[in-house]
């Protein structure tokens, strides 16, 4: 190979270089922000976890009716967001205010002293007349 044939390869790679150089530059002055992103927690509290229907109830405990049980589910007397299991339960809630939802099944819901807001599940429920308001 002569120098004249080799002259025009080196200034086509020469080139390709520079302009390498320069795109690489160009990407290194692209910053991109911190954003703490995995530094951010909320905290979910139990009052969080209730309908908009029971807003008027500060609930202090959860209790959850057994999965599949279609038994008794008993709350106490605190105020409670009392949640119904997928079968049918019978749910009778303590004193206190409360916020019953049936879930799954037909149900069977009953509120105790105080002020009770009783919500349905997707199937037919029976309300007792100790729930203060009453939704299917």
């Amino acid at each position: 190979m002569t120098h004249k044939s080799l002259l025009p390869l080196a200034f086509v790679t020469l080139t390709g270089l520079i302009v390498f150089s320069v795109l690489l530059a160009m990407a290194a002055n692209n910053v991109v922000p911190v954003t703490r992103l995995t530094d951010q927690s909320s905290i979910v509290a139990i009052n969080d976890l209730k309908p908009s229907a029971c807003s008027a109830i500060t609930v202090t405990r959860i209790v959850y009716c057994p999965t599949g049980s279609g038994g008794a589910c008993n709350g106490t007397d605190a105020n409670e967001l009392v949640i119904g299991s997928t079968a049918d339960d019978d749910i009778q809630s303590g004193k206190g205010d409360d916020c019953i939802l049936g879930g799954g099944g037909n149900d069977s819901i009953k509120g105790e002293q105080d002020v009770d807001v009783c919500v349905g599940g997707p199937d037919t429920d029976s309300f007792h007349p100790s729930c203060e308001t009453e939704i299917q």
